[in-house]
């Protein structure tokens, strides 16, 4: 598994708590096209969002992924944890890997959330801070995965 990045933090400055939800049926990921208005609108994205007061980051994952997407799912781990820096904010990310419940489930019509296979997760551009998860899942399902130009 590669080296996830430890972005160095202020301790004065408290990061945003954000669960992402990634839903997986075999090679398949559930994914949607950011809706504008918010942050990154039209890059692609995992179910996921902020974790509101006393809410764990678990419950958060599977909140989202329900309000999200119209379904539910079942937590299978915790995948990653870490911090990263947005011009628009610094956020704590953690990464659960999760599945539809029933297995079956589709998503609500109107989400947008739609069902890939891995292969053409390395096509598709997510927010910066997903890279390392990208790369790990296009492993997973033997996809090559864009080289990072080098800096000369």
């Amino acid at each position: 598994m590669p080296e996830l990045p430890q972005m160095k933090t202020d301790p004065e400055i408290q990061p945003t708590r954000v669960a992402i939800a990634i839903i997986r049926r075999g090679n398949e990921f559930l994914i949607r096209v950011r809706p504008p208005g918010g942050p990154m609108p039209g890059v692609y994205e995992f179910a996921g969002g902020k974790c509101e007061p006393g809410e764990s980051p678990d419950e958060t994952a599977l909140r989202e992924a329900r309000e999200e997407t119209g379904m539910d799912v079942t937590i299978l781990r915790l995948r990653t944890e870490f911090e990263y820096h947005y011009a628009h904010g610094h956020i704590h990310l953690h990464y659960f890997d999760a599945e539809p419940a029933p297995l079956h489930a589709e998503p609500a019509p109107e989400t947008g959330f739609h069902w890939v296979h891995g292969s053409i997760l390395p096509t598709l551009i997510f927010p910066p801070a997903n890279e390392p998860i990208m790369k790990t899942l296009a492993d997973e399902v033997g996809a090559a995965f864009p080289d990072t130009p080098s800096e000369s």
